[in-house]
């Protein structure tokens, strides 16, 4: 069968017709691995089953379509998470005259 893949995500062909997209980062028999079933009707055209809720269409061009859709609303809009930054630590002060009362 043939695949595509990136770091993350894989296109694995399953039959002549059948795609699947696969998350590579959770373990093989973990229940979300499976993102999407691509169905390709003809040339120019594939239905996808979203298995994950990404809020993308189920229609597509071909099933390198779809792994590039994924791929794209799967990236990080941030930077990788950093340490906070520590913020100093001092005890209270100390007030030098007494409050009048």
């Amino acid at each position: 069968m043939s695949t595509q893949s990136t770091a993350r995500f894989e296109l694995r062909k399953i039959s002549s017709s059948d795609w699947v997209i696969l998350d590579l980062s959770l373990p093989a028999d973990h229940p979300d691995r499976t993102v999407a079933c691509v169905y390709e009707i003809d040339d120019l055209e594939s239905d996808v089953v979203w298995l994950r809720d990404l809020g993308l269409p189920e229609h597509y061009m071909s099933p390198v379509e779809v792994l590039d859709d994924v791929i794209r609303v799967s990236v990080p809009s941030s930077p990788s998470p950093r340490r906070p930054v520590p913020i100093p630590h001092f005890p209270p002060m100390r007030r030098a005259d007494p409050i009048p009362a």
